[in-house]
């Protein structure tokens, strides 16, 4: 059976565009039949104590990482137990995640809003800076229109990046709307990079039965 994780939400406790409590989050996971759910605040890191501690009252794995912005878009690491992460020239965020033994992926890099030119040309979308400094692209969120994700697979494989999957969720009704399927069984942050960086995964957009 795959291992089922949202790598990509925010709740109120660290990120104010949402309108989710942190135990409302985690229930929400567990109720949709996810196996674990990563928070990532924008731009701060949670305490590992306080995510295992949520993760045992709602009965499920919680993982964190940070969504943290940089001049040429935002990016999810994973890994990195560093306060310093905010506010860095993405060259400089990547020997920081490269030090930790961590991992970068472009967050929703194929938004409309993000790349309103590229619906209409991979050729051009394959340059895109922030694709070059990444481990992997966020191909499905739970915003993404239909083109906007169909789109993103095409230039991904072009560019043998891999794609994963996050709902973005700042409110419950959207947990789990995309998600990331991992091969093997993980109970740990350290095990998320390693799959990662193994490539041992796939990306799940169900509603739209998109996978990648």
């Amino acid at each position: 059976m795959p291992f089922a994780v949202d790598l990509h939400t925010h709740t109120r406790f660290g990120s104010n565009c949402s309108h989710m409590e942190p135990l409302e989050l985690a229930r929400r996971a567990r109720e949709v039949g996810l196996d674990a759910v990563c928070i990532t605040e924008h731009n701060a890191p949670w305490e590992e104590d306080a995510l295992q501690a949520l993760g045992a009252e709602a009965d499920i794995l919680v993982f964190g990482g940070a969504e943290v912005s940089t001049e040429l878009g935002d990016v999810l690491v994973f890994g990195v137990d560093n306060s310093l992460l905010p506010g860095r020239p993405i060259d400089d965020l990547r020997r920081l995640v490269d030090d930790a033994g961590g991992i970068m992926i472009a967050a929703h890099p194929f938004r409309w809003y993000s790349l309103p030119w590229a619906v209409r040309d991979v050729d051009v979308a394959i340059r895109q800076p922030i694709l070059q400094k990444v481990d992997a692209a966020e191909a499905f969120n739970g915003l993404s229109l239909q083109t906007e994700a169909q789109f993103a697979c095409r230039v991904l494989e072009k560019l043998h990046l891999r794609g994963v999957g996050g709902s973005v969720a700042h409110v419950p009704h959207s947990v789990g709307r995309c998600l990331t399927e991992f091969e093997r069984p993980i109970t740990t942050v350290r095990q998320l990079v390693a799959e990662l960086r193994a490539g041992r995964f796939r990306a799940v957009y169900p509603v739209m039965d998109l996978v990648l």
